[in-house]
């Protein structure tokens, strides 16, 4: 029925278990038991709570479906002035919400639903296919004469929205074969006046997910002084337990790196307190939240499982 159950995934979580042996790692076949729980009970979640295409995406990462069926579905979803429709359940809440501080528009809707879709091939590591393409066509025309990307702010504590947006999808334009030089320069000519040590501690986790996503992906003068101020403030905001170990491993995801200049995690510890996180369902987040609000955190914990289990040395 295309369902799923513990007999159905034991053998999707065998890959768990192929890294090489290190006797030395006190634990680790505990804690690869807890991810192959820990994945279950996500899917499981997912199957219940999720949109289409968030039951899809769980699916393509436990190889229940092959990639092309999510980018054929985003493909059909797309129109000559880009995505037809927000998908929600991919950008993390805390993003989504920093960008839906401009009043509800048609403008803003379609900008969040690109960058959803770029999030999407990302995650997948296929920011080279035609539908990449096609996004990244759509985001030449909108771009305002000073760099920015997404709609303007409407003034008070939405001024942060477009830096955010600009940030984050020049991060990923960064990292297509498509984007246009001149696009890159005009994102950094926008964002240099607003970055600064300050702002990212005033806006939390947001605009070091964005900054350290720009900086990595984008040739700018600023990043070697700006990358480690970004890991900095990821490494004190994990300390001192405001930022989780989903939020940290979506940077550092967005970073498509293990580290920041000047930090390193320990993959095994963000692991187990990733799995500490979890709700009784299975879910990732607030538990206080609606099932749906939940769903983005859940897959991305599914989406970092895999990733470090696979890791060399995992």
């Amino acid at each position: 029925d295309g369902g799923w159950s513990p007999a159905v995934m034991s053998d999707r979580f065998d890959i768990l278990n192929t890294g090489p042996e290190d006797p030395a790692a006190a634990g680790l076949a505990a804690l690869r038991e807890r991810a192959a729980a820990a994945l279950e009970g996500a899917l499981g979640f997912v199957e219940g709570a999720g949109h289409a295409f968030s039951k899809m995406r769980a699916r393509i990462l436990v190889q229940l479906e092959p990639v092309e069926s999510g980018i054929a579905w985003l493909d059909r979803h797309m129109s000559p002035e880009g995505p037809v429709e927000r998908i929600g359940e991919i950008l993390p809440n805390a993003i989504t919400a920093a960008l839906e501080t401009t009043p509800a528009s048609q403008e803003g809707e379609g900008f969040i639903a690109t960058l959803e879709t770029l999030s999407a091939l990302a995650d997948w590591g296929r920011l080279y296919e035609p539908v990449c393409d096609r996004v990244v066509d759509v985001l030449l025309a909108p771009q305002a004469e000073d760099g920015r990307f997404g709609p303007a702010h409407s003034g008070g504590g939405a001024a942060v929205s477009p830096v955010i947006g600009t940030a984050l999808t020049a991060g990923f334009l960064g990292r297509t074969r498509s984007a246009r030089p001149e696009m890159l320069r005009g994102a950094g000519a926008y964002l240099l006046p607003h970055w600064s040590v300050d702002m990212i501690r005033q806006n939390g986790w947001p605009a070091v997910a964005a900054f350290a996503h720009y900086y990595t992906n984008v040739y700018d003068e600023e990043r070697e002084a700006a990358l480690p101020w970004c890991g900095r403030e990821l490494e004190r905001g994990w300390l001192a337990h405001e930022y989780s170990a989903a939020d940290v491993l979506r940077v550092l995801f967005y970073c498509e790196a293990s580290a920041l200049p000047g930090v390193a995690f320990d993959a095994n510890a963000l692991l187990a307190r990733l799995f500490d996180e979890l709700n009784e369902d299975g879910s990732v987040g607030d538990p206080s939240l609606p099932a749906s609000r939940r769903v983005a955190a859940t897959l991305d914990a599914m989406q970092f499982t895999l990733r470090v289990c696979n890791s060399p040395g995992q």
